[in-house]
C-alpha cells in the first residue's frame, strides 16, 4: 500500500469555517463525509465533518465550532452537488441540514454494475485501483487532539469522492441511467425527510402479527413510549428494552419491577432507569390507541406466486447487470401478491408509487404481464 500525500486543512474556529466556505462556493461538486461515535445512544455523536474538492481536504472540528451557518449554506447550495457514499449513514450527522442536490456514489455504483451495497474503500479500489487502509475506522473520534493517522484516514475517506463522481457520472451517461440515479438520490432525501421523526416500525418486531387487538395496542404503546424515552435520554432503544422484551410485555404486562428482572431483553441498568416507565406503558394503554396494520406472513400458496414475481425481477436484473434489490423491495412484491389474491383481477392491481419513475419502463409492465397470466 503506497503512502498518499493529502493537502489537508484543519478547521477549528468559526472564522476558519467561514473562510473555507468562500472557497467551497466556487466548486460545482464537493465530497462530504463524517466521522462519529454511536455507542448505546439514540442519536449519533458527530465528531468531524470532512469536505473535499478532489485536490484538497478540509477537516471541520465540530467540537470547536459554534456557528455552522457557512457549512449549512454549502450543504444546501443549489449550484453545488454534494457527493456522499451511503447517504443514509451521513444524513443524521450533518447537524440538521440535508445535502441537496445529492449524488450517492453507492447508488451510482449499483447502477453501474458494482453490486447493491459496495463500500467506499472497495469502490475506490475497483475504479481507481487505490487501496485505502481501514485501521482507523474504529478510532475514538471524540478524543482530542486527533492523531495524524486519524486525520489522514479521515481525509482519504472523502478525498476520492469527486473523482468517483466523475467516473460514475460518465458511466451512467453511457448506460443511459443518469435519470435513474437522479431519481433515487431525490427519493433518498424525501424518504429521510419523511421518516426522521417517525416511530419505530412495529412490523420489525417478530411475531407481532400474532397478537390480539388488545395486545397489539399495548405493544404499540410500548413502542411509542420506548422511542420517546430513547430520544429524551439519548439512549439506544435496546438499552431501554429489546424488541422481544416489548413483545413479552405486550402479552403479559408486568405490574411490579421485580417481574422485569427475569425478562430477557432487559438490562439491569435499563430496568433501574426505565423499569417504572415500561410498567406504566404496559398498564396504561389509551383506549383510543390506533395501531398500524400488521400483515400476516404469506401463505404457502401465496409464496409460490411470490417466487414467480421474483423470477421476473431476477431476469430483468441479470439483463441490466444490476442487483435485484435495487429494482424492487420484497415488501412491494408481497403487496402485489396480496392484491391479486384479494381481487383475483390483474387489471385492478395498483403498482407501488416507486414504479411511476424509471421502474415503470423497466419492471412495471413485466410484472403486470406476469400477473395477467395468473387469471
Amino acid at each position: 500500500m503506497r503512502d498518499i500525500d493529502v493537502d489537508r486543512h484543519y478547521i477549528f474556529s468559526d472564522s476558519g469555517l467561514k473562510t473555507a466556505a468562500t472557497i467551497w462556493q466556487q466548486s460545482s461538486a464537493l465530497g462530504i463525509d463524517t466521522e462519529f461515535i454511536r455507542v448505546d445512544t439514540f442519536h449519533p455523536r458527530p465528531a468531524l465533518i470532512q469536505v473535499s474538492n478532489g485536490q484538497q481536504c478540509w477537516l471541520i472540528d465540530i467540537l470547536e465550532i459554534n456557528d455552522f451557518s457557512p457549512l449549512h449554506e454549502i450543504i444546501t447550495a443549489p449550484h453545488i452537488i454534494k457527493i456522499v457514499h451511503a447517504a443514509g449513514e451521513v444524513f443524521d450527522r450533518l447537524l440538521g441540514a440535508l445535502p441537496e442536490p445529492l449524488f450517492d456514489t453507492q447508488i451510482g455504483a449499483a447502477f453501474c454494475g458494482h453490486g447493491a451495497s459496495i463500500g467506499y474503500s472497495k469502490l475506490v479500489q475497483a475504479i481507481l485501483e487505490i487501496e485505502i487502509s481501514k485501521d482507523q475506522c474504529r478510532s475514538d473520534w471524540l478524543a482530542r487532539p486527533l492523531t495524524d493517522e486519524q486525520q489522514h484516514y479521515a481525509c482519504l475517506d472523502v478525498l476520492y469522492l469527486p473523482t468517483l463522481f466523475t467516473h460514475l457520472k460518465n458511466e451512467l451517461h453511457r448506460l443511459q441511467r443518469t435519470e435513474w440515479a437522479d431519481e433515487e438520490n431525490l427519493r433518498q432525501i424525501a424518504r429521510y425527510r419523511d421518516q426522521r421523526d417517525t416511530s419505530y416500525n412495529i412490523e420489525r418486531i417478530n411475531n407481532a402479527w400474532r397478537l390480539n387487538e388488545t395486545e397489539r395496542k399495548r405493544l404499540w404503546n410500548l413502542v411509542l413510549g420506548r422511542d420517546a424515552l430513547a430520544r429524551e435520554h439519548n439512549k439506544s432503544r435496546n438499552h431501554i428494552a429489546k424488541d422481544f422484551a416489548l413483545f413479552e410485555m405486550a402479552r403479559r404486562p408486568p405490574k411490579h419491577i421485580s417481574e422485569l428482572s427475569n425478562m430477557e431483553g432487559l438490562r439491569s441498568s435499563g430496568i433501574r432507569q426505565f423499569g417504572n416507565n415500561l410498567i406504566q406503558l404496559a398498564q396504561e394503554v389509551p383506549p383510543d390507541m390506533v395501531t398500524p396494520p400488521l400483515a400476516e406472513p404469506l401463505s404457502k400458496l401465496e409464496n409460490e406466486y411470490l417466487k414467480k414475481l421474483r423470477s421476473v425481477i431476477d431476469q430483468i436484473a441479470t439483463s441490466h447487470h444490476v442487483p435485484p434489490e435495487l429494482l424492487v423491495r420484497k415488501v412491494e412484491l408481497e403487496q402485489l401478491v396480496r392484491q391479486y389474491f384479494l381481487q383475483r383481477d390483474a387489471e385492478k392491481i395498483i403498482m407501488p408509487e416507486r414504479f411511476n419513475g424509471w421502474r415503470h419502463a423497466v419492471i412495471a409492465q413485466a410484472l403486470r404481464d406476469e400477473i395477467a397470466g395468473w387469471n
